[in-house]
């Protein structure tokens, strides 16, 4: 038998190469498998290698202190040891000196380390290994192309790859009671801490651009000193300062305000109250505006949830499980509550798009106009997004920053990025890598929190040839990404994603043309391992995949946010494709740490309707069809959306729009079909829905409506019942069906909020002498900003038709009649809002300048005859014997010189008189619909308006009078028009009222009935689309009332 120091020898030699060895020594092995005390032994050797991917990087993910413990508890022990810690020489904020006298070997060779500890991946592909464990943060669990190559050589090498962002561990979600994963080992608090300090700095410079010499200044970057200690002595010296000369006397108290509630923003706290400090409310930091300087002190100002979000429809106290499960409720007051009180905005929410925003862009330039313009209104000076996330809750964060240039201005004006700060913008720090400004907190931090996992695996004897699921504490096996050349079960879904990466666009191995599914899913697809379970379901099913997108959000303060995958999965089986349909469904609803979402887009010749509808958690799922994909489609899909026992099908000639109104819905299904004419696809679709509803211009309802009679499906329109639909009223109630019209907001509402004071008359014994109704979709006052005063929030071409229907109205009980030609002329002051000077017409539009437009010929759906705008006006000009486009415009003004300057000026600013291109050379109206499109849109941040208004009187016997005034003001915000609220909300609860059986009637049917405008306002209500109704009575017979 061979002497101990062999055996040993050998049994060390067998984690690097056993197979070689037993063909050299065969008899040795034999021995060694003879001894059960020698083959349970194993020795272990730790690297850590050297940090060489940023140059700032000197964090590590061991301090000497950990290797001193490490070797004291394992070297020289049995039955598992570990043999030694080699150190590569480094940039690392502990010297190799240190390591040395701990006793690690400083080496820069570590090919003797079975396994390597780093904190970032290593620079080059080259640098790896073979045959190796590596720790070390790969970025590749999520698919990032830019790691794929990094991970393909992983793979080559036969590394065995643990990831320290998938170390985490199951824990409970106070806030809605679901599991979710939090990280184990990170950098806590220090992003924060660092953060903090950095934007002090920030500060200085940008009070500086504004004439202002402080003591933030001096406040040096947080890398600049050794550890935290040296910080914060420095931070506390400022205070000092600060304490004892005050702040310039002209400068406004210094309000800090904090967002988050996690180690980020607690991290930032611990330093913020180093210096002079007071903490307020809200109401106290309105009173501190007025308050004269100098000031000592610095203002603390923590913003919770219920500050800086408020149910759009502004109902109830806040509900924080509430808004993080239905965020779309939401809007942001922060802007209004928040924004103008404070001047510097420590960022530290957790944010992802289904959440508002906490700042747009247009709302920090309005909120810095008012700052220049209004000494009352507090500046924000600096924003110091430790988050850190591109364009998030903070949009204008339109990059990140790095240690050597850490800021960036923004300016509020124009919208440009300077690496200057200046008084023009607001000041940014965005370093992305905060916690390596102090890299020794950090590293002894993150060190901490590994030490007991390394404990364990020494402890196990653990090598890259054993099963990771049987050796290892779960923690570390569901974080092993690779082994043995693959990849690893949980993990198995990133060779997809590799593919992707490998794949050119133009490389396309399926046609978009054949037969597929498109989904859209968004959650937490990586952390809940949602994803894995997809691919397997679609692997299942022998489908081909395509990933067509893969959209990763950094992780936040160790909170994973969400991503989106968009993905195609082809097959020429329908029943292949329904079941990957039916089972990826079913696994959103079962996996509830993913918090996922989905949307569909189904591009199937004929799906196979007939089978089974899905069922989710024993609820049956309703299939809404929605055609049209419009302006005021998303609020309809929406409302409806927020059930996940709704799917909502939208179907538009346009996959884009589809897909974008879909997106809307918890469970939206995209579909394209040309919707202008019968066809099978439209009658697959009609057939699986369990009712339709068609936003779709009126003219096509009729042909809707044929095949929803013919397959006895229920119908929701949001337009006029036109003669065409009053034929099918016999046939709809043969056929059992309810097709509910006119369910909008005008028809629709106009009908609802009358027929409730008019019936309430009318049970009353009283009789209706006198009503009109007004309404219209304009834009708020603050931005109806160009000649027209006018902006679209609707259809302009649908716009264009209604300004020329017939009209028919009773006035003093007379029938007056207004022609179409004439409608726009026929205008008349309306005063139930005086300070918004309209007119009405006997319909429902309002532009000034629209009458002498119609005249010139504008309006009118012929050919142009011209390329350019130049040429087809001179052409009309010409045809109607004018000189010139003056003379003609004013002839068509009937010479009244103020309104056909009004027009001349609009013509010039719409730019007809130059030559623009014509858009649709076969369509005058078209043409001119599309230059109002382009110059009449709303911008971001502007906001449309929608008015209705009604007068009714009423009689009774006792010789009162009764005067009813009902009105409606209702504008809209950054995720809605009002016109797409009023609409789409009306509609969906005229959908929902047939779904759940409050609507038994049948036929055709409208909003005129109780029960249907009873449920229906009161649901409207719960939007915040409420009527305020006021009565005044009078006794004709001169009674005391």
């Amino acid at each position: 038998m061979s002497s101990p120091v062999s055996l040993r020898r050998l049994v060390s030699c067998r984690h690097r190469s056993l197979s070689a060895i037993a063909r050299l020594q065969p008899a040795a092995v034999a021995a060694v498998s003879g001894s059960a005390n020698l083959t349970s032994r194993r020795d272990i050797s730790i690297g850590i290698l050297r940090e060489n991917y940023d140059k700032w990087e000197r964090r590590v993910a061991i301090t000497p202190t950990h290797v001193q413990q490490l070797l004291a508890e394992f070297r020289g022990t049995l039955p598992n040891q570990l043999s030694n810690i080699y150190v590569q020489p480094s940039q690392r904020i502990f010297p190799d000196s240190q390591y040395k006298a701990a006793g690690a070997t400083i080496s820069e060779c570590l090919d003797e380390a079975d396994i390597l500890l780093g904190v970032k991946r290593v620079a080059s592909e080259d640098d790896l290994i073979p045959d190796k464990t590596y720790f070390f943060f790969s970025h590749v669990i999520k698919g990032q192309p830019e790691n794929m190559a990094l991970l393909q050589a992983i793979l080559d090498k036969n590394i065995q790859l643990i990831d320290y962002e998938a170390i985490a561990e199951d824990v409970k979600d106070p806030s809605n009671g679901k599991m979710k994963k939090r990280r184990l080992v990170a950098f806590g608090k220090y992003a924060g801490i660092a953060g903090m300090i950095d934007t002090f700095q920030c500060l200085g410079r940008r009070l500086l651009a504004s004439g202002y010499s402080t003591p933030f200044l001096n406040c040096p970057q947080a890398y600049i000193h050794y550890d935290l200690d040296e910080a914060k002595r420095a931070v506390s010296e400022m205070g000092k300062r600060i304490e004892k000369d005050g702040l310039p006397m002209n400068l406004e108290p210094l309000i800090f305000a904090f967002t988050g509630n996690g180690n980020v923003t607690n991290g930032a706290l611990e330093i913020f109250k180093l210096l002079p400090h007071k903490m307020i409310t809200l109401e106290e930091a309105k009173e501190l505006k007025n308050q004269p300087g100098p000031h000592r002190c610095v203002y603390g100002l923590m913003v919770h949830q219920k500050d800086i979000v408020k149910k759009t429809n502004g109902g109830g106290e806040f509900d924080v499980k509430h808004y993080r499960e239905n965020p779309v409720e939401y809007e942001s007051t922060f802007a209004s509550n928040v924004a103008p009180l404070c001047n510097v905005l420590i960022n530290g929410i957790y944010w992802d798009e289904r959440y508002p925003r906490l700042l747009t862009k247009a709302e920090a330039s309005e909120l810095y106009e008012n700052g220049s313009n209004n000494r009352h209104v507090v500046r924000l000076y600096v924003l110091g997004d430790i988050s850190c996330d591109i364009e998030g809750s903070i949009e204008f964060l339109e990059k990140t920053t790095s240690i050597d240039k850490p800021f960036f201005s923004w300016n509020p004006t124009t919208n440009e990025v300077s690496d200057d700060i200046s008084d023009e913008g607001i000041a940014v720090m965005g370093v992305d890598i905060l916690p390596t400004e102090l890299s020794v907190e950090s590293s002894k931090h993150f060190g901490n929190a590994l030490m007991p996992l390394l404990k364990r695996l020494i402890s196990a004897g653990f090598t890259k040839e054993d099963d990771v699921y049987e050796k290892l504490p779960s923690e570390l096996a569901n974080a092993c990404i690779t082994q043995n050349g693959s990849l690893t079960p949980n993990f198995k879904y990133i060779e997809a994603l590799m593919n992707r990466a490998r794949t050119s666009a133009a490389a396309v191995h399926h046609s978009v043309g054949e037969p597929h599914l498109l989904l859209r899913i968004t959650g937490h697809l990586f952390d809940s391992g949602l994803i894995n379970q997809i691919l397997d379901v679609i692997e299942g099913q022998d489908c081909h995949f395509e990933i067509e997108d893969c959209i990763v959000k950094r992780t936040i303060s160790g909170v994973a946010t969400k991503s989106t995958l968009m993905l195609r999965v082809f097959s020429e089986d329908n029943d292949k494709l329904d079941h990957v349909l039916r089972k990826v469904t079913l696994l959103l609803d079962l996996i509830d740490s993913a918090e996922a979402s989905m949307q569909h887009f189904d591009n199937r010749v004929k799906p196979n309707w007939d089978q089974d509808k899905v069922t989710v958690l024993g609820d049956k799922e309703r299939n809404i069809l929605l055609l049209g994909a419009g302006k005021v489609a998303a609020s309809f899909a929406e409302y409806l959306g927020r059930s996940k026992s709704n799917t909502i099908t939208v179907a538009s000639q346009f996959e884009a729009d589809s897909m974008r109104t879909a997106h809307y819905a918890t469970r939206g299904k995209a579909v394209t079909c040309d919707l202008s004419q019968p066809g099978d696809k439209l009658k697959y679709l009609i057939e699986e829905a369990d009712i339709v509803v068609s936003l779709l211009p009126a003219p096509m309802h009729p042909m809707v409506a044929e095949e929803c009679i013919s397959l006895k499906t229920d119908l929701v329109t949001a337009s006029y019942e036109s003669d065409e639909m009053k034929k099918l009223g016999d046939r709809c109630k043969e056929a059992g069906i309810r097709i509910l019209n006119e369910v909008g907001l005008d028809p629709g509402m106009d009908h609802m909020s009358a027929m409730k004071i008019i019936d309430d008359v009318k049970r009353r014994g009283g009789e209706i002498t006198s009503f009109s109704s007004v309404c219209g979709g304009l834009p708020a006052p603050e931005v109806a900003n160009n000649p027209l005063l006018y902006k679209f929030s609707w259809s302009p071409l649908g716009v264009m038709k209604a300004s020329q229907n017939d009209a028919v109205y009773r006035r003093d009980g007379k029938i007056v009649k207004v022609e179409g030609a004439n409608l726009l002329a026929s205008a008349e002051p309306f005063n139930a809002w005086q300070s918004l000077h309209m007119e009405c017409l006997p319909n429902r539009y309002s532009l000034v300048d629209i009458p002498v437009f119609k005249t010139m010929g504008l309006l009118e759906d012929k050919p142009v005859g011209s390329i350019s705008w130049y040429d087809a006006l001179d052409k009309l000009c010409k045809a109607n014997g004018s000189l010139d486009l003056r003379s003609y415009v004013l002839s068509c003004a009937q010479n009244d010189r103020d309104l056909a300057l009004r027009a001349f000026n609009c013509l010039s600013w719409l730019g007809l008189k130059e030559h623009t291109p014509v858009s649709e050379p076969s369509s005058m109206v078209q043409s001119f619909c599309d230059i109002l499109q382009q110059h009449l849109n709303f911008e971001e941040g502007e906001r449309d308006m929608v008015l209705m208004h009604h007068d009714i009187k009423a009689m009774f016997a006792n010789g009162n009078v009764e005067t009813h005034t009902c009105s409606l003001q209702l504008f809209g915000d950054t995720n809605m028009t009002a016109m797409c609220k009023t609409v789409g909300y009306t509609a969906a609860i005229g959908t929902k009222l047939i779904l759940e059986g409050g609507i038994e009637s049948k036929g055709l049917l409208l909003p005129t009935s109780k029960e249907i405008y009873v449920p229906a306002l009161k649901l409207l209500e719960n939007e915040g689309i409420i009527f305020n109704e006021q009565v005044y009575v009078e006794n004709i017979h001169g009674e005391a009332m």
